[in-house]
């Protein structure tokens, strides 16, 4: 009972002192009474802070004079601590761990971390790279999560806030406050179905563009408009094609083309996603398209944090395999 009440008088004393004392109380001193606690020699403890001797006993004169108590008085082969030094132990021993913690190098462990991961993105984006990703998180973070968010302008936003860890998206300008990393550079290409009649008027995986404009054709607007690059392009020579259907949304016009003699033309990463599970046939466009690139972006808040600069890694890996 005695030692219970002398460690909460000590704790009392730490939690009541005042400004000026606490401005000499000096980390180091703690660090040089934990020392001396653990090995009740001075010499000792001096070898084990690699300092002197001379130098750890003018320390714990200072923390006498902090602490208003001799702490240690001489005892056979090294110190004796007084009650008040005793009862410090567990709460310096605690306190100088919190401190390692928080000065120390956050860790994340992929393979215990339950932590849910937020990603922001389209269509285009969760096709793109979050099958791969997947797969990383079953192998190596089997507790782990991701929640995956519409994209909007809002996700910019929401980043800025920190309620979502990444937002993937092109090559556009974006808020100046976002930490960005580009992924890759993006390239088009061209489907029809299986069976389609066009498939034999291939050459060498091309098509002339006759034939490109004979068929009706699927635009993939993410964020609206009733023409696309292509018709940009289409327009520069003094053509056009027949749009069937405006969709913003690359998955369903993947199932669509499956199933009509519609052509569709969209971003290659995302395209060959889909190709095989709906049996569609690639070709390269008739003219240049030009690319974009795609790129993550996150806050700077959570620039050193472990377990987003993980999630980064894992997607700067995907994007280059």
């Amino acid at each position: 009972m005695e030692k219970i009440e002398l460690f909460v008088q000590c704790m009392m004393r730490i939690y009541t002192m005042s400004l000026s004392e606490l401005r000499r109380l000096d980390l180091n001193l703690l660090i040089v009474l934990r020392a001396v606690l653990q090995t009740r020699n001075v010499t000792l403890a001096a070898q084990k802070l690699n300092m002197s001797q001379p130098a750890v006993s003018r320390a714990i004169g200072r923390l006498r004079i902090v602490f208003e108590d001799q702490l240690f008085i001489k005892g056979a082969g090294g110190v004796l601590a007084t009650p008040r030094a005793e009862a410090l132990a567990d709460s310096i021993n605690k306190l100088l761990h919190d401190i390692d913690d928080l000065l120390g190098a956050q860790e994340f462990s992929a393979k215990t971390s339950d932590r849910i991961f937020r990603i922001a993105t389209t269509d285009y984006g969760a096709i793109a790279l979050l099958p791969s990703l997947a797969a990383v998180f079953a192998a190596e973070a089997p507790n782990a999560g991701i929640e995956v968010l519409p994209f909007s302008q809002e996700a910019f936003r929401r980043a800025s806030n920190g309620d979502v860890d990444i937002v993937l998206y092109s090559d556009e300008p974006v808020p100046d406050d976002l930490q960005r990393a580009r992924l890759f550079e993006e390239t088009y290409i061209s489907f029809v179905r299986e069976g389609h009649s066009l498939k034999d008027r291939l050459d060498n995986g091309r098509l002339d563009l006759d034939a490109f404009l004979d068929y009706p054709h699927i635009l993939v607007s993410v964020f609206g408009g009733r023409t696309g690059e292509m018709d940009d392009r289409l327009a520069a020579l003094g053509r056009t094609r027949r749009i069937a259907m405006w969709l913003p949304y690359f998955a369903t016009a993947a199932v669509i083309a499956a199933k009509t003699d519609f052509v569709l033309t969209f971003p290659e990463r995302a395209a060959r996603e889909l190709a095989s599970a709906h049996r569609l046939i690639s070709f390269r466009p008739p003219l240049e398209i030009e690319g974009f690139g795609y790129q993550m972006l996150w806050h700077a808040r959570t620039q050193s944090d472990a377990g987003s600069l993980w999630l980064r890694q894992q997607l700067i890996a995907i994007s280059r395999s």
